[in-house]
């Protein structure tokens, strides 16, 4: 007879975790919503914030990528994070090597975040498509 009970508490609780997965998912494709035409960038607010974010992180135009090894052949210089931001045309607009956690924290670099649509993130690259007005 307790094993009984014990099977119907364990489906129970099985179901009770399902239905609150269900409405964790339903409610995150209710209140996910593309970025507001408000909320879009113009093409010269773009271009001003990309180079205000070049100028913060010290990024060149043609930096080519290199590695530095120390004595014990461990890279010394990697980035922790690049973002990589393109238009609608798919044209590269902004690559940032992030060289430090506080970089992260540029207020030039969050607002192109956040008023851009997240593509993908794949070792350590973040994609984003930035639609402007």
């Amino acid at each position: 007879m307790d094993s009984i009970i014990n099977n119907n508490i364990n489906v129970i609780k099985r179901r009770f975790i399902l239905a609150i997965g269900i409405l964790v998912g339903i409610s995150t494709m209710a209140l996910a919503a593309p970025v507001k035409d408000a909320d879009k960038l113009t093409k010269g607010e773009a271009k001003e914030l990309i180079l205000q974010v070049k100028d913060d992180l010290n990024i060149e135009e043609e930096e080519t990528p290199f590695l530095e090894f120390d004595e014990e052949g461990n890279i010394l210089s990697s980035p922790v994070k690049t973002i990589k931001i393109y238009d609608e045309n798919n044209v590269l607009l902004l690559e940032a090597p992030i060289k430090k956690v506080e970089e992260l924290n540029n207020k030039h670099l969050s607002k192109l975040i956040n008023a851009s649509d997240f593509l993908i993130e794949n070792h350590n690259t973040s994609y984003y498509r930035l639609h402007l007005k």
